[in-house]
């Protein structure tokens, strides 16, 4: 090989490895543009109705063997306003947790459908077809509660209050009609909420409820033989309905207490678990000024 050879053989490796070079210097650099959006996914049944932010609508449907009762628990909490917010999610939480332990202490015998709405789902069209979407079959149990701001007018010819539900108010006795039209084989309708204008805030001695395992016994009794048929409020018409950032409200707090108890008990039953109820609302609130006492009313269907 001459020298001019093996020269031009040297400065084509070298053009040959300027051009691969070159060629991967020029491929074109998609800026990183970080993680895809995440696909938010709506599910068909749940209502639009209040679903910006600070309201949420949850459910937890269940499949329960025909064997079994299901206890379709609603609750609705206006945990966003500034008042009586903090009260009415210790609400929410008491009621969630009650009827969580019932159907856990039933062997098998009662499944939880949990429909929960707070913050500013809490409309009228999305509470009453919370309602009007429960599945209840002739053997089940519906508990309704809420917790929030109530009021009432001269003109209302019920003893229940109106919701301060958003948009527009609702009729407690709306709610009681259309879940006796469900045919439940038992329910329990509540509202702790006024009975006349808003609600006020004082820090009285709160009922401790009872702490440990329910009886069996007593689960069975009151739940899985019970028919009974009942709805309450926490205050008469003409008054308001008080609760604390301790306690929530009083009424609620006093009702969960009482069905602790009772479920602790052999001799627990419903008329007493309200009328303990009512009593422990009155006397909680004997030392305040007359327009500031509260009783609860109840009634048996």
């Amino acid at each position: 090989m001459t020298k001019h050879q093996f020269f031009y053989r040297m400065l084509t490796a070298v053009l040959i490895i300027m051009l691969a070079l070159c060629v991967q210097s020029c491929h074109t650099k998609i800026p990183y543009s970080g993680p895809p959006d995440p696909v938010v996914v709506i599910q068909p049944s749940q209502p639009a109705s209040g679903s910006q932010s600070g309201g949420s609508y949850t459910s937890e449907p269940v499949i329960a063997p025909s064997s079994v009762s299901v206890i379709h628990l609603v609750m609705v909490a206006d945990t966003n306003d500034r008042k009586i917010g903090t009260s009415t999610v210790i609400d929410s939480m008491y009621m969630q947790e009650l009827f969580r332990a019932v159907a856990g202490q039933s062997k098998g015998k009662l499944f939880l459908n949990k429909t929960v709405l707070e913050g500013y789902a809490i409309s009228r069209q999305n509470m009453l077809r919370a309602i009007d979407e429960l599945m209840v079959r002739a053997n089940d149990i519906v508990v309704f509660s809420y917790s929030g701001h109530g009021h009432r007018y001269t003109s209302t010819a019920s003893r229940w209050p109106l919701m301060d539900t958003y948009v527009e108010a609702t009729d407690f006795l709306t709610v009681i009609e259309k879940i006796r039209s469900k045919n439940p084989r038992q329910f329990i309708v509540l509202a702790d909420c006024c009975n006349n204008v808003i609600d006020t805030g004082y820090y009285l001695k709160a009922v401790e409820p009872s702490r440990g395992s329910f009886l069996y016994e007593t689960i069975e009794r009151m739940f899985l033989n019970s028919r009974v048929k009942i709805a309450a409020s926490g205050s008469i018409p003409g008054q308001f309905s008080a609760g604390d950032s301790r306690d929530g409200g009083y009424f609620t707090y006093s009702f969960v207490s009482n069905l602790t108890k009772a479920l602790s008990s052999s001799a627990g039953d419903w008329g007493p678990v309200f009328e303990n109820t009512k009593r422990d609302v009155v006397q909680k609130t004997a030392n305040q000024p007359p327009e500031y006492r509260q009783e609860p009313q109840y009634q048996f269907f």
